[in-house]
């Protein structure tokens, strides 16, 4: 089946591009700043703080389509957010190198949980008359569990010096040289790294035009 949508990442992340590029799936990137700020009462539940702040980058990037691009025709619009939980506490990128030695040192001969939410926008915006514009959404999220290896001061540091960690939720890229951290996961291994892909492809596939 020909893909009848324009698909649109909204993220910058390599890792989700290779992932989405590896699936068959053709698409353009188109990002937009948005603030990730979560509340006391959205920590609380990180499955539904992922899903939100996937929704958020979904919503800014449509909207710089449409105000921005000008942009008119369908499209599906896919935004994601990973995020690294233990014992409920959600860990984000680490501000600085003793920040990303605290978090690789909690997570140490621990299992936590890599939550991705996500969450792909549909639109039609006629050409012939705007205000027509038509949206729907809709949301996941994934959890894989991760046990790390245990790790002593020295492989931290040497992790963390070679700057790997920096950009990265929990502090760590399975993917890079942090696989060699981790013991064992249970679960989908591609959303540890940043897109459950399988089951988006699954759950969307008409959309991207992957249906036999």
């Amino acid at each position: 089946m020909a893909q009848s949508f324009d698909i649109f990442l909204a993220s910058g992340s390599p890792r989700r591009r290779e992932l989405l590029t590896r699936e068959g799936v053709d698409f353009s990137v188109r990002t937009a700043e948005v603030d990730e700020y979560l509340t006391f009462d959205e920590r609380r539940d990180p499955e539904q703080a992922a899903k939100s702040l996937a929704e958020r980058k979904a919503r800014a990037s449509v909207e710089a389509l449409l105000n921005q691009d000008g942009y008119t025709g369908m499209a599906a619009v896919i935004a994601a957010d990973t995020m690294v939980v233990l014992d409920g506490e959600i860990y984000g990128k680490p501000v600085d190198e003793d920040d990303a030695m605290r978090m690789l040192g909690e997570l140490s001969g621990r299992t936590h949980q890599v939550i991705t939410g996500v969450s792909v926008w549909l639109m039609h915006a006629p050409a012939d008359n705007p205000e027509e514009l038509s949206l729907g959404f809709r949301s996941f999220a994934e959890t894989s569990h991760v046990r790390f290896k245990d790790l002593d001061e020295g492989i931290i540091a040497w992790y963390v010096g070679t700057g790997e960690p920096m950009d990265k939720a929990g502090a760590y890229g399975i993917q890079g040289l942090g696989g060699d951290l981790v013991a064992d996961v249970r679960g989908d291994f591609d959303n540890v790294v940043g897109l459950p892909v399988k089951r988006l492809v699954a759950d969307f596939a008409d959309v991207f035009g992957l249906e036999e």
